[in-house]
C-alpha cells in the first residue's frame, strides 16, 4: 500500500495597515494559483486578515475543500491549512515566548505564534500536520539578536510536541516559515531532536532553495542583498514516517514564477516550496511502537547532542539578558517615581505650568507603571520559560549521553527489526 502526497507552503505576507503592498490583490492571485494546481495539502502563513483567508478559501474550494484557520492570539496566528480530505482533529499550542509588547514596530508579540496541529486520513494513512511561523529575525548577528532565545524556545517546544504526539502517526509533516536558516540552532533542533527529514535537502542537497529576500523577488530591498546576495532559506517542508512506514522525497522545488502572470509584482515577499512525498506501508517484519521510539531517539545522535548543547548556551545568555533587563526596568520605574514626587513640589500658579506638570505626571505614572509591570511580571514569565526550556534540553542531553555510553549508535540501530527501512529514510 502506497500513496503520493503533494505539499505546498507559502508565507503570504499579509500584514495590515499598508505594510504589505498589494495585499488583497496578491491574496486573490495566490488563491487562483492554488486552484490551478494539484496539491493535496497546503500550509499558509501570514494570512492575518480573516477576509484574506475567506478569499483564498473561496477560490480553492473546488480542489481543497477542507481548511482550518488558526485564529489564536491577539491578532491571530496568520496560519492556515488546506487539504483535499476532511480534517478530523485540530488544536493549537501557543509558544511560551514571543517577543516583547513594547516592540511595537516589530509586532510579533501581538501575533499568536505557535504550533497549529491537524490530523487527516489520507488514502488509508494517518497523517499529522503541523504549521508554524517563528518570531522574525530583525538582527542577523547572533551575538546581538535579542530574539534568538525565543526562537530556540519555539524550536524546542515544536520538536517536543511533534515527537510526543506523533509516534503513532503514519506520516508527520511540519511546514512553515521558521525564520531560521539551516546553519542556525533552532533549525537544527527541529531537524535532529524531533527528528525530521528536510525535503529540500533530500531532493537537492544542502545548497540552494532560498525563499526569503531573493534577488528575483519584486519586494526584496536592495540593502538586504548585501549580506545574502542569493537570499535566505527559511521556509521548509519537513517530515517523518511512522512505525512500519517508509517515506521518501520524490522532488522538492520552488514552483512560483518570479512575477504573477500578466503583472509586474511577485506573489509574496517569500517564495513557495512544493514537495511530493512517497509513503509506503511495510509488509515484512513489523517493528513495535516502543522500538520505533527508541530508534527515533538515537537517529543522528551526535548532531542532536551538538545542537542541544548550543541551544543551552543560547538560553543561558538569554537568561543573563533577562536578569539585566529586570534590574534596568526596575531602576527606570524607581526613577519615574522620584520624578513624579518632584513634579508635585509647590510651584507658582501658572495655568501653562499646571498643564505641563499634569502631562508630565501622567506620563511618569504610565511609564513607571509599565516599567514596573515589565520587571515584575513579563520578565519573570520570560525567565521561567527560558528555565523550563533549559531543563528540557538538559534532560535531552542526559538521555543522549546514556545512549552513547550504553552502546554504539549505528550498531544498536541495526539490531532492531525494520532498521533498514528506518536508516533508508535518513538524509543522503
Amino acid at each position: 500500500m502506497e500513496a503520493e502526497v503533494r505539499i505546498f507552503t507559502l508565507n503570504c505576507w499579509g500584514l495590515g495597515m499598508g505594510i504589505s503592498k498589494n495585499r488583497d490583490e496578491r491574496m486573490e492571485d495566490i488563491g487562483k494559483y492554488l486552484a490551478d494546481q494539484d496539491f493535496d495539502i497546503v500550509f499558509l502563513q501570514e494570512i492575518w486578515k480573516r477576509n484574506n483567508f475567506n478569499t483564498v478559501k473561496g477560490l480553492v474550494s473546488s480542489v481543497l475543500p477542507y481548511s482550518h484557520f488558526f485564529d489564536n492570539g491577539i491578532i491571530g496566528t496568520g496560519t492556515a491549512i488546506f487539504t483535499k480530505v476532511k480534517i478530523k482533529d485540530v488544536t493549537f499550542h501557543e509558544f511560551g515566548l514571543n517577543g516583547y509588547p513594547h516592540k511595537l514596530l516589530h509586532g510579533d508579540w501581538f501575533g499568536g505564534k505557535g504550533l497549529g496541529v491537524c490530523q487527516i486520513d489520507f488514502k488509508g494513512f494517518n497523517i499529522h500536520l503541523f504549521v508554524s511561523h517563528y518570531h522574525a529575525t530583525y538582527d542577523y548577528n547572533p551575538l546581538t539578536d535579542v530574539y534568538l532565545g525565543h526562537r530556540v524556545v519555539h524550536s524546542v517546544e515544536s520538536a517536543q510536541w511533534i515527537k510526543l504526539s506523533s509516534s503513532s502517526a503514519d506520516l508527520t509533516i511540519y511546514a512553515g516559515d521558521f525564520n531560521t536558516e539551516p546553519k542556525d540552532v533552532p533549525y537544527q533542533i527541529v531537524r535532529y531532536v524531533t527528528p525530521l527529514c528536510d525535503s529540500w535537502v533530500e531532493a537537492n542537497g544542502p545548497d540552494g532553495g532560498q525563499t526569503s529576500e531573493t534577488p528575483s523577488n519584486t519586494y526584496t530591498a536592495k540593502s538586504s542583498l548585501k549580506e545574502s546576495p542569493e537570499g535566505k532559506r527559511i521556509d521548509y517542508i519537513m517530515y517523518n514516517s511512522g512505525p512500519n512506514i517508509t517515506a521518501s522525497t520524490v522532488y522538492c522545488e520552488l514552483p512560483l514564477p518570479d512575477r504573477i502572470p500578466g503583472k509586474s509584482i511577485s506573489y509574496s515577499d517569500h517564495e513557495g516550496v512544493n514537495s511530493k512525498l512517497l509513503i509506503k506501508r511495510n509488509t515484512g517484519e513489523m517493528i513495535t511502537s516502543r522500538d520505533f521510539v527508541r530508534m527515533q531517539s538515537r537517529k543522528d545522535l551526535q548532531s542532536k547532542l551538538e545542537c542541544v548543547e548550543q541551544g543551552k548556551e543560547i538560553l543561558k545568555n538569554s537568561l543573563k539578558s533577562v536578569r539585566f533587563a529586570r534590574i534596568m526596568y526596575l531602576l527606570g520605574a524607581a526613577l519615574c517615581l522620584l520624578l513624579l514626587v518632584a513634579a508635585f513640589l509647590p510651584t507658582k500658579e501658572y495655568i501653562g505650568l499646571d498643564i505641563a506638570l499634569f502631562v508630565l505626571r501622567l506620563g511618569l505614572i504610565v511609564t513607571g507603571t509599565y516599567l514596573f509591570l515589565m520587571s515584575l511580571l513579563f520578565f519573570r514569565k520570560e525567565r521561567h520559560a527560558l528555565n523550563g526550556t533549559l531543563a528540557c534540553l538538559e534532560l535531552l542531553l542526559e538521555s543522549g549521553a546514556e545512549s552513547e555510553l550504553s552502546f554504539d549508535n549505528g550498531a544498536a540501530i541495526r539490531d532492531f527489526p525494520g532498521a533498514g527501512d528506518f536508516q533508508g529514510a535518513e538524509d543522503p
